[in-house]
């Protein structure tokens, strides 16, 4: 009995350290109960958007548009970032889409939610629906998700909108270890691809990281050329400008 009752309290202890560092903080490993794994402390830390552009979400000086925007604006009317992709962002999205780590995507959901845009604030001018940027298909094969719709599908729900698969990529682009340069002069094999009727549509598009913004400015002309009358985005992070 006694060698049962040590086995029992040796059990019971290893589960004990398990289930603490499961409600551990990830990022200063102090206690935490939340669903996003981070104590309150460190979530207050995390790196939020301060002033940017309205249209392109590039950080900012001074209120209002930024000069590119005034010169050449992208086909998307107005974007919104919730963090800028500094650490631990890089070290999260990493884990998800190239370890397949799923359990990041509700995290992400949670606290791009935390942070969203003011879109009540004037109603006649709430989406209509929500779409996303698509994945080629042997990348959505590969992980088995494409984060960007995980992300939009979670978006729609708490906005009360549709979401529809709206997008579709054609062929495999990576865009990852290139220059701001070869983003913008790349071509995005994407195309319009639904039954809906899209004119006179507000269509909010969601991804995960806005970089140069010529993805979204690709997906935004195509759906303006569908009929689409106003084209958002709404991006779980933006990268930081380079200086």
């Amino acid at each position: 009995m006694r060698h049962n009752w040590s086995t029992l309290m040796k059990i019971r202890g290893n589960l004990s350290t398990f289930f603490d560092q499961l409600f551990e903080c990830e990022l200063c490993l102090e206690p935490d109960g939340s669903s996003t794994g981070i104590c309150e402390e460190c979530l207050n830390r995390l790196p939020y958007m301060g002033l940017a552009c309205p249209q392109c979400s590039e950080s900012v000086s001074t209120e209002g548009l930024c000069g590119r925007c005034q010169r050449t604006p992208p086909a998307y009317d107005y974007s919104y970032c919730s963090l800028s992709y500094e650490h631990p962002l890089p070290h999260w999205l990493h884990r998800c889409k190239d370890k397949r780590d799923t359990r990041q995507i509700s995290r992400m959901q949670t606290l791009m939610l935390m942070a969203r845009p003011a879109l009540d604030d004037q109603p006649e001018n709430y989406p209509d629906m929500v779409t996303c940027i698509p994945t080629s298909h042997r990348r959505r094969l590969w992980r088995g998700f494409n984060l960007s719709e995980e992300l939009a599908r979670a978006v729609a729900h708490d906005l009360g909108l549709p979401f529809h698969r709206l997008l579709k990529k054609t062929k495999h682009q990576e865009q990852r270890g290139r220059s701001a340069r070869q983003r913008a002069s790349s071509q995005t094999d994407m195309r319009v691809e639904t039954n809906l009727n899209l004119a006179g549509k507000h269509i909010l598009i969601v991804d995960d990281v806005m970089t140069t913004g010529s993805t979204l400015h690709t997906a935004a002309a195509l759906l303006k050329e569908s009929n689409a009358q106003k084209v958002g985005a709404w991006c779980f992070a933006r990268t930081p400008k380079t200086r």
